[in-house]
């Protein structure tokens, strides 16, 4: 059986529960077992935010195993084939879902927090953050997410539909292109400029 786990992660409004809704119901187009769970507690105050996706497909001529499936929502530590953190900081405080060969995917915009703003804390540099996560795996992906957004579209609504682009081409994601953008479709709109930047994302991330 394929076992394919991603977390998601990054601070209230950035998006991390839409990210893991549309690898959801990717699977859902593909008729893949999929779970998930999501962490939205302090979304409302810079808080943390999660989405874990867990993909289960069999192989050609597999016969299905209820021992193999995925029993809960929730990645265990050290189990996540994939991250993609919306912010800098967010992948080295959940480093610990990493294992020596999961794939990182981060945002390098930070999110200061509070207590940085007040003077009571420093944030570490972007190169100590992905020193730190290199010690776990040597697949640490840091891209000018935002940036991106910025400069090819005038506007972050597209930081998704880029981070989405960038994990189809660093995955292997067990759905499809077709199949994410089919959701894409459905649920964000202008789909031709998400489109656009589901594909800048793929080349960014190949380049």
């Amino acid at each position: 059986m394929i076992a394919y786990d991603i977390l998601i992660c990054g601070i209230g409004g950035q998006g991390a529960i839409s990210l893991g809704t549309v690898l959801k119901l990717a699977a859902i187009h593909e008729r893949l077992e999929v779970v998930g769970a999501e962490r939205r507690g302090g979304a409302q105050r810079e808080g943390i935010v999660t989405s874990n996706v867990r993909y289960r497909k069999l192989e050609p001529g597999e016969t299905p195993d209820e021992r193999l499936t995925a029993v809960s929502g929730l990645i265990p530590s050290g189990g996540a084939h994939m991250m993609i953190s919306m912010e800098p900081l967010e992948a080295l405080r959940h480093g610990r879902w990493l294992n020596e060969s999961s794939v990182v995917i981060a945002n390098d915009f930070p999110l200061t927090p509070v207590s940085v703003r007040m003077g009571e804390r420093e944030y570490p540099t972007l190169e100590s953050l992905k020193e730190r996560l290199g010690k776990i795996t040597p697949h640490v992906h840091v891209f000018p997410i935002d940036e991106l957004s910025r400069r090819h579209f005038k506007s972050l609504r597209q930081v998704n539909t880029i981070a989405l682009g960038m994990a189809s081409a660093l995955g292997p994601l067990p759905v499809s292109d077709e199949s994410i953008l089919a959701v894409i479709r459905e649920q964000f709109p202008d789909f031709e400029t998400n489109r656009e930047a589901f594909a800048l994302g793929k080349h960014t991330a190949l380049a």
